[in-house]
């Protein structure tokens, strides 16, 4: 005698179902994941544009002194020759960070011993990183008193591709008219996750 015991198993189409599921699923957050650790390394440039911006009202509200002791006009450090580009270097951090990472290492950031932040712009600014980090910073001024200017921009090629297409991260500031440092309303971006 036998008992209607019967042993159900799936069939091949419920199989190719869960898969095809599986597979959208997939498709679907694979993207959404790679944007999401993109965007969280952006907080990066957010932080030190804002210690670059902090660096800038501090410099500027000192009083500076000729060697005689008249008063110097103030100003924003990073004129002319002190102007500061692409530090690091453009690029500069992809390939560096090691299993994936990406990321620019404070030892690859000297130059003969001295590390790219002892500029005397960064100096001024009290800005320099000392950890690994995705992004290239620069920073340039302009005027004296009340037509100084300066613009603080954060760089970095986050997929680390060879298109030369790069999120930027900008902060701008200036004096207002009773000599008050003023920056603008944010912080101006572009490509955040290129």
């Amino acid at each position: 005698m036998r008992g209607n015991l019967k042993t159900r198993g799936f069939t091949l189409i419920e199989l190719m179902i869960v898969v095809a599921i599986l597979g959208i699923l997939a498709a679907m957050a694979i993207p959404a994941f790679t944007k999401y650790i993109r965007r969280s390394k952006t907080s990066e440039a957010l932080m030190n544009l804002r210690k670059v911006f902090d660096g800038s009202v501090a410099y500027y509200e000192r009083d500076f002194a000729g060697r005689f002791g008249q008063r110097i006009d103030p100003q924003f450090p990073g004129q002319n020759a002190d102007r500061v580009g692409a530090t690091p270097g453009e690029n500069f951090c992809c390939g560096q960070g090691g299993q994936g990472a990406d990321k620019c290492l404070p030892q690859n950031s000297m130059v003969g011993g001295v590390s790219v932040w002892d500029q005397p712009t960064w100096q001024a600014l009290s800005f320099g990183i000392d950890d690994p980090h995705y992004f290239w910073y620069s920073y340039a001024s302009t005027g004296v008193g009340v037509s100084s200017r300066f613009t603080a921009r954060a760089e970095g090629n986050l997929n680390c591709s060879n298109d030369a297409v790069y999120s930027i991260f900008e902060r701008v500031g200036g004096v207002g008219p009773q000599g008050q440092v003023v920056g603008g309303a944010g912080v101006f971006s572009a490509r955040e996750t290129e």
